[in-house]
């Protein structure tokens, strides 16, 4: 099954963060690229309820705020959030490659405190 770039649906999540959702019928995982410049979410932290996640950065760097720490991200790396994971992202032009297993769904991300 192939996707195009131009079919897949994009979602402007903030003023700093837009996400381009590649959709297709597996329930075991999801992907979508997303830029972030600027800081995700504008306000406070987030966390996924429903699944882990994994951010490849394709080009640009950042900074995951996490309960577990602040990681510097940049080019070639990769970050996994676990589940339930309490986080904001800085990011300077940073694109990434994002896979979640199980499917993302909008109702599973929360922004908390």
């Amino acid at each position: 099954m192939l996707i195009k770039k131009s079919e897949s649906v994009k979602h402007k999540n903030s003023k700093d963060c837009t996400v381009w959702e590649y959709e297709f019928p597996s329930q075991k995982f999801s992907y979508a690229t997303a830029l972030i410049n600027g800081r995700y979410p504008e306000q406070k932290r987030v966390t996924n309820l429903g699944c882990e996640e994994i951010y490849f950065v394709i080009s640009g760097s950042g900074i995951v705020h996490s309960e577990k720490g602040d990681f510097e991200i940049s080019k070639g790396d990769v970050y996994f959030f676990e589940k339930r994971e309490v986080y904001w992202v800085e990011g300077n032009q940073l694109f990434l490659s994002l896979v979640n297993a199980p499917k993302w769904t909008p109702e599973q991300h929360k922004i908390v405190d």
